[in-house]
């Protein structure tokens, strides 16, 4: 019995020892750092807003983007407010595609390769369906910002903008599983400069009339009433309507302004010269907004991937506008109408992923031509290799914790128990979906969001994961 005895406590000495290994080297990897989404940790991307701890993304691409070492990172993103498709890059390649269904934190982890990352999650659906929010981010090496692009630019624009439907052909219904911002017009001109951007872009929505299925005026979904703010969405967070929420201009002022604006009031105008007319006096209004916000950007004013009806007024407005304020830097382009018999359509007769690029490539040749900016060399950002079959749920979601913990470090836990910051829940409106069934329209059919382990056992069962946040 003695040997015995020696021999256990001997093997659980040697197994002790083990575990203190084990830890050592678990700790290296597994030791995870918290983050606030802030400018001190990384580039904001778009539209952003702080609210509370949390930051809250809310237009299509909209997003957050950071340097670090480690091998791995995890954002702790709040979906409270409703679904929401969101993608994440590490080194410029989309390695993560999916949906946030939970009404709750969700963690959407990704694994890092060796050496210094550059990780960036974006918001792939649009504002109006829902806002999400990351409450925190966790890496095992520190982050920094990336450096901001040598060029900016702002997209104002519609339901091409969003990238409606991009991820299926025509005959399905519009849904956030098939919104994609990654594969529209504007962020792949963007990418094709490195540039710095930012969306202002609302399914239906037009400069004096939203998206019309009955050729009366639709005010409801107007971009120069709400440009001044956040975003446009029906959705709420934290038990305030993140619609109303004022935006500060001066936290991003592009170098280049794109306005695409114009395919869902021609669903009202129709030809009608009184109606063009009104327009035209819209528009006008709408540059002077923009300016006045915007005061040293170029603006380029475009229409036509789903029809050129309305750019002869756009034209005019820009010449009109020109000639009361004496500002130059306004120009104009006209897209190519979209390719169909060749490139098909997406979801209610809007752009498949083809035919984005296609406009895409007209658009950076315009901006070359007009700017003389030049585009950059490009990897393959594997964003149209990914489909809908790749998506995933992201439905992991973090627990409430229990009891309040320090901002800087938290406590010694169980080897059984990891800790989360509690997150608040809010509801969310959904909006109703309009579509056309005519496959001649060029008008846009639109959507009116420490471980405390004990020795032995510890060698058994691996190294629990420390998160300390930071601000």
């Amino acid at each position: 019995m003695k040997k015995f005895l020696a021999g256990f406590c001997a093997a659980a000495i040697a197994a002790g020892c083990m575990g203190m290994t084990v830890m050592a080297d678990t700790e290296a990897t597994d030791k995870l750092t918290s983050y606030e989404a802030t400018s001190d940790n990384v580039k904001l991307i778009g539209r952003t807003y702080r609210k509370g701890d949390t930051t809250i993304l809310g237009y299509s691409a909209s997003g957050i983007e950071f340097k670090c070492t480690g091998t791995k990172a995890v954002f702790n993103v709040n979906g409270s407010v409703g679904e929401a498709r969101i993608g994440v890059f590490v080194n410029g390649k989309l390695v993560k595609q999916g949906y946030i269904k939970n009404k709750k934190t969700n963690a959407v982890e990704v694994d890092l390769p060796e050496g210094e990352s550059t990780v960036k999650l974006i918001k792939l659906s649009e504002a109006a369906q829902s806002v999400i929010a990351i409450d925190s981010f966790e890496v095992d090496g520190k982050p920094q910002p990336t450096e901001a692009a040598k060029h900016s630019i702002e997209f104002i624009g519609d339901s091409i903008t969003c990238g409606y439907g991009v991820d299926d052909p025509l005959g399905k219904s519009f849904s956030i599983y098939n919104e994609n911002a990654a594969k529209t017009y504007a962020y792949k001109a963007a990418q094709n400069f490195g540039a710095d951007y930012s969306f202002v872009s609302v399914s239906g929505a037009g400069v004096i009339s939203g998206y019309s299925g009955n050729g009366k005026i639709n005010d409801a979904l107007l971009v120069p009433n709400f440009y001044d703010k956040f975003c446009f969405t029906w959705s709420w967070f934290d038990g305030e309507q993140t619609a109303n929420y004022d935006w500060d201009f001066s936290q991003y002022q592009p170098e280049l302004i794109v306005v695409n604006l114009g395919t869902n009031d021609n669903s009202y105008t129709k030809g009608d010269a009184d109606k063009c007319a009104e327009f035209e006096k819209g528009y006008v209004n709408f540059l002077k907004e923009i300016r006045a916000k915007n005061p040293n950007s170029e603006i380029l004013c475009t229409l036509g991937i789903m029809g050129q009806e309305l750019y002869p007024s756009i034209t005019d407005a820009v010449d009109t506008y020109k000639t009361e304020t004496g500002d130059s830097k306004v120009s104009v382009f006209e897209f190519s109408v979209q390719d169909s018999e060749n490139n098909g359509y997406a979801v209610d007769y809007h752009p498949s992923a083809v035919s984005q690029k296609t406009a895409a490539d007209e658009l950076t040749n315009a901006i070359e031509g007009i700017y003389g900016w030049e585009r950059v060399e490009l990897v393959n950002d594997g964003v149209d290799e990914m489909t809908k079959d790749d998506d995933v749920e992201f439905n992991n979601v973090v627990e409430e914790s229990s009891s309040e913990e320090s901002s800087e470090s938290k406590a010694e836990e169980s080897s059984s128990e990891a800790s989360s910051e509690a997150t608040n829940d809010s509801s969310a409106a959904a909006s109703s979906s309009k579509t056309t069934t005519n496959p001649n329209s060029t008008t846009n059919p639109n959507t009116d969001a420490a471980m405390g382990i004990s020795i032995g056992l510890a060698a058994l069962a691996g190294a629990a994961m420390v998160v300390s946040k930071r601000k």
